[in-house]
């Protein structure tokens, strides 16, 4: 079901790809090839330091969007879990925040998926145990506060 899920949001015109990945940074479902799956787990690591920087301050961060490389790229943070998409306009940012929401709350009640995280289960603050944050971290962090 999962899989089922991403070729869903894949199929939303510009969008190249769509990656669930662990709290680990580990990427779980994955629909398009745009980048390596290695390079997928280096931007979860970098979104996942400035959630759990985030979320120890006291906020609780939902979402990101960020222009990256020529492309949009969204990730939608849940409970132990994260979804990165990557597109090509930013005409489909809304309808994709609307289809992320709906996308949560279904892989929530899927028990495949649920199996999934539980085994791939981590706290998020270990992140921020990996070292300083870097100069573009820290500008982005200051941004969202």
């Amino acid at each position: 079901m999962p899989e089922r899920i991403l070729k869903e949001i894949q199929n939303i015109e510009t969008v190249e790809l769509v990656a669930i990945c662990s709290f680990k940074g580990e990427i779980g479902f994955k629909s398009g090839n745009m980048i390596p799956d290695a390079d997928i787990g280096r931007i979860a690591v970098y979104l996942l330091r400035i959630y759990a920087a985030q979320k120890a301050q006291g906020n609780k961060l939902i979402s990101m969007e960020l222009f990256w490389n020529n492309h949009f790229l969204t990730a939608r943070f849940a409970d132990g879990f994260l979804i990165i998409t990557i597109c090509s306009s930013i005409e489909v940012l809304a309808l994709l925040r609307i289809t992320l929401n709906v996308t949560v709350a279904n892989l929530l009640e899927n028990k495949h998926f649920l199996k999934w995280l539980k085994k791939h289960s981590q706290d998020v603050n270990k992140h921020l145990r990996r070292g300083n944050f870097d100069d573009l971290e820290i500008s982005l962090i200051s941004r969202l506060g």
